[in-house]
């Protein structure tokens, strides 16, 4: 059974929802506006989330986050149950530098809110910090979105992007990655002998990603 459940921030900013199942790339890093976007929230995502975190959330997770907490993407979609209709939300106490290759930070949380009820937090490992939210999809076809997390590194002059996929468990409060997609965007054009790289990212019948890279142009 096929769900539309995606809202794709990278490329097409908050776009309409389209299935895992269907033909076509899930994001396109080839193209400037997948690779460059900032990430896509509005103020009044993080005015919900801010009356979340005041209402919902644990006040040990607010003193976690802080006042000055950033949000850095929304998508819509079912994430704690088949058919729900929320919106979830990518929260972390600050904005991540790529050049730093140990973020340091409260660990990111992934904010679940609908129309009804009061707000789900999902914490994320500590280890890593994001970029932004990229997609959200139901890979697996349960029913519940996955969540797709941009992270990028800068090493030796060159910045590489990667992708964790994240699987929302309800039952424990956690959000933890059941797989991690390695260089779907390269950059080293600063460099003498620089490069760049973009990948057309699909997903295969048995929900898990694939990346097919190409390489692009520097200017």
């Amino acid at each position: 059974m096929t769900r539309s459940i995606l809202a794709p921030i990278l490329a097409l900013a908050l776009a309409a929802p389209a299935s895992a199942r269907e033909a076509g790339p899930i994001l396109d890093y080839r193209a400037a506006a997948t690779r460059d976007a900032p990430a896509a929230s509005s103020a009044a995502d993080r005015d919900r989330v801010a009356r979340a975190l005041a209402e919902d959330a644990p006040p040990a997770l607010r003193r976690e986050l802080g006042a000055a907490f950033v949000v850095l993407g929304s998508a819509p979609g079912a994430f704690t149950a088949a058919g729900a209709r929320e919106r979830v939300h990518l929260v972390q106490e600050t904005a991540p530098v790529a050049i730093d290759p140990f973020p340091k930070g409260a660990a990111p949380v992934l904010v679940a809110i609908g129309p009804a009820g009061p707000a789900r937090f999902f914490r994320l490992p500590t280890d890593a910090q994001y970029r932004r939210l990229a997609a959200a999809r139901d890979l697996d076809g349960d029913g519940r979105a996955e969540v797709l997390l941009e992270a990028s590194v800068m090493n030796m002059g060159e910045l590489a992007t990667g992708l964790a996929v994240l699987r929302l468990d309800p039952a424990a409060g956690t959000a933890l990655p059941v797989q991690t997609v390695a260089n779907v965007a390269t950059d080293s054009c600063d460099g003498r002998r620089g490069k760049r790289t973009g990948a057309v990212v699909t997903a295969d019948g048995a929900g898990r990603l694939a990346a097919r890279p190409y390489p692009l142009a520097c200017r």
